[in-house]
C-alpha cells in the first residue's frame, strides 16, 4: 500500500509542465508567497518590538556566533543535491530522490559529530560563557530538522507548489515568535532566540512531510550521487563559502569592538532585511521556474527582464524613504540603547534593495547551469567584503561593516548582470537596466540627506527626515519628468494593471 497522499503526487509521478504553466504557477506563488511575507513582517515587527525591550545586545552576539556556526553546518550537510533534483529537465525518480535524501542525513551525522566535537573550542574562543559549549551543540543537533526536511521541500518546489510552502512557512513563524518572547520574557536570554528557531524546525519538519506526501521507498546508488554532486557541489559552494567568510564580522568586529558590537551589527542586519523578504519569494520561484524555461530563451529573457524592472522599481520608489525614516523611528520605537545601530541599518537597507535585485540574476545563472561561474563571482565578492570590512571597521567602526558591504554588492550587482547578459543575446544592456536605477536614485538619496543637513543644521532628526523626504520626492519626480532611465512610476502601474487583470472575472 502506497503512504502517498492522493493531493501530492510524488515527483517522479508528476506530469510535466509547459511554458504557459509554469508561467502561471509562478505567478500564483508569487502571490501566495507574497502574502505569506507580509505576514511575516508582521510577525517580524511584533518580535523586534518585543525582543528589543527583553534582550540586550550581548545576547543578540552570543546568538549570532551560534547560529553561524549551525548555519554552516548546514550548509555543508547539503551540498546541492536537491538543487540539481529541481534543475534537471526530467522528473526525479524514486531511487534519484532516496539517493538525495540518505545522503543529506549522512552529510549531516558527520557534520554534527564535528561541531559537538567542537563545542568546547567554539565557545572558548568566541567568549560565549558558560552556557555557550551547550548553546552550540543544542544548535548542532537541531541540524537534524534542517536535514530531513530538505527533500520534502525540493518535492513542492519542483512542482511549483508554493501556495503550500506558503500556508507551512507562516506558521512555523507564528510558533517562533511566540516562543522566542515567551522565553526573553523569562529571561532566557540569547536561549530565547535559539529555542524559537528549535520549535520552527520540528514543527516545520513535521508539516512539510504531510504536505509533500513522499516517503523513501528508491534504492541508493553511487552513480546518482555522483552525478548530482557534477552540479550541486558548485551550487552549494556559492553559499558555503561566503557563509564561511561571513564570519569575519563576529571574529573581527567581536575582536576589535566587543560582543555587545557584534550584536548591534546581527540585529541591524535583521531589521534592515525587509528588501530581501521580497527577494527570498521571488528568488525561491525563480530558480525552478527558470530550470523549467531554458528550452524557451525568448520567453524566459522577457520573464527575466520584466521580474528585474519591477522589482527595481518597487524597491527605488520604497526603499530610500525608510532609509531617510530610520534615524529617527529607531530610537522611538525600540529604544535608545539601538540607536547606536542606526546608520548602520541605513546602510544595510540599501545594500539589501541591490541584493533583492541580484537574487533573480543568481537563479538565472543556476538554472542554466553556470553555477561554478557564480561560485567565482560570490568567492572574489566575499574576499573583498573581507578585507574591505575589516579596514572600514578600524577606521569607522561597526558602520564600516555597512559601508564596505554596500559598496561590494554594488560591484558584483554589475558583474552578475554583465555575465547573465553575455550568456543570452536577448538580454544585451541588461547591466545597463539593472544599474541605472540604483545609481540615479541613490545619488538622489545622498543629495537629498546632505541638503537637509545643510538646511537644518542641528535640527531634530524629525525634521531633518521630513525636509529629507519632501526633497527626495521633488528630485524622483524631476527624474520621472526627464524620461531618461527606467520608468519607476510606469513599471508601477504596469505591475498594478497586471494584478488588477489577474484578479478580475473571465
Amino acid at each position: 500500500m502506497s503512504s502517498r497522499s492522493p493531493s501530492a503526487p510524488d515527483a517522479a509521478d508528476a506530469p510535466p509542465l509547459g511554458t504557459s504553466d509554469v508561467k502561471d504557477r509562478a505567478q500564483r506563488s508569487i502571490i501566495a508567497l507574497g502574502l505569506r511575507t507580509l505576514g511575516s513582517l508582521g510577525l517580524r515587527v511584533v518580535s523586534s518590538l518585543a525582543l528589543s525591550h527583553l534582550l540586550f545586545p550581548g545576547d543578540y552576539g552570543a546568538f549570532a556566533i551560534v547560529a553561524f556556526t549551525a548555519a554552516m553546518g548546514a550548509f555543508l550537510g547539503d551540498l546541492g543535491l536537491s538543487a540539481s533534483l529541481v534543475r534537471q529537465q526530467h522528473e526525479p525518480t524514486q531511487d534519484e530522490i532516496s539517493t538525495a535524501f540518505w545522503s543529506h542525513q549522512a552529510f549531516t551525522v558527520l557534520i554534527v559529530g564535528v561541531i559537538l566535537l567542537l563545542a568546547p573550542w567554539l565557545s572558548r574562543s568566541y567568549e560565549l560563557g558558560p552556557s555557550g559549549a551547550a548553546m552550540v551543540s543544542v544548535m548542532a543537533l537541531g541540524l537534524f530538522f534542517h536535514s530531513l526536511r530538505v527533500i520534502p521541500i525540493m518535492v513542492l518546489e519542483r512542482q511549483l507548489r508554493f501556495p503550500a510552502l506558503a500556508r507551512i512557512e507562516l506558521i512555523e513563524g507564528i510558533a517562533q515568535t511566540a516562543t522566542t518572547i515567551f522565553l526573553a520574557w523569562m529571561h532566557c536570554g540569547a536561549w530565547s532566540l535559539i529555542g524559537g528557531g528549535l520549535v520552527r524546525g520540528g514543527l516545520g519538519m513535521v508539516m512539510f512531510w504531510a504536505a509533500a506526501g513522499w516517503r523513501p521507498r528508491g534504492a541508493f546508488r553511487w552513480d546518482i550521487v555522483k552525478r548530482l554532486l557534477s552540479f550541486g557541489i558548485w551550487f552549494q559552494l556559492t553559499g558555503i563559502i561566503p557563509a564561511a567568510l561571513q564570519g569575519w564580522i563576529p571574529l573581527v568586529v567581536g575582536r576589535m569592538e566587543g560582543k555587545d558590537a557584534v550584536g548591534l551589527v546581527n540585529w541591524a542586519s535583521a531589521l534592515a532585511s525587509v528588501p530581501l523578504a521580497l527577494s527570498s519569494v521571488l528568488t525561491r520561484v525563480a530558480y525552478p521556474a527558470y530550470s523549467r524555461m531554458q528550452q524557451d530563451t525568448e520567453a524566459l529573457s522577457e520573464y527575466l527582464r520584466t521580474s528585474i524592472r519591477r522589482v527595481s522599481a518597487l524597491l527605488c520608489l520604497a526603499i530610500p524613504f525608510g532609509v531617510i525614516a530610520l534615524p529617527p523611528f529607531i530610537p522611538v520605537v525600540f529604544g535608545e540603547r539601538w540607536s547606536l545601530a542606526s546608520a548602520l541599518v541605513q546602510w544595510f537597507t540599501i545594500e539589501a534593495s541591490m541584493q533583492a535585485v541580484q537574487g533573480l540574476l543568481h537563479s538565472q545563472q543556476h538554472a542554466s547551469g553556470h553555477a561554478k561561474e557564480r561560485m567565482y563571482v560570490a568567492i572574489t565578492a566575499s574576499v573583498l567584503r573581507f578585507g574591505l570590512g575589516a579596514l572600514a571597521v578600524m577606521h569607522w567602526g561597526i558602520v564600516g561593516v555597512g559601508v564596505s558591504a554596500t559598496a561590494v554588492t554594488l560591484t558584483e550587482l554589475w558583474v552578475t548582470a554583465r555575465l547573465v547578459s553575455r550568456r543570452n543575446p536577448r538580454l544585451s544592456r541588461l547591466e545597463f537596466e539593472v544599474m541605472e536605477p540604483f545609481l540615479t536614485v541613490g545619488a538622489l538619496l545622498a543629495l537629498a540627506l546632505g541638503l537637509s543637513r545643510l538646511a537644518m543644521g542641528q535640527g531634530g532628526l524629525l525634521v531633518q527626515a521630513l525636509v529629507a523626504a519632501g526633497v527626495l520626492t521633488a528630485l524622483v519626480l524631476a527624474r520621472e519628468a526627464s524620461r531618461r532611465g527606467l520608468s519607476l512610476l510606469g513599471e508601477l502601474r504596469a505591475l498594478v494593471q497586471q494584478l488588477r487583470a489577474r484578479r478580475a472575472p473571465p
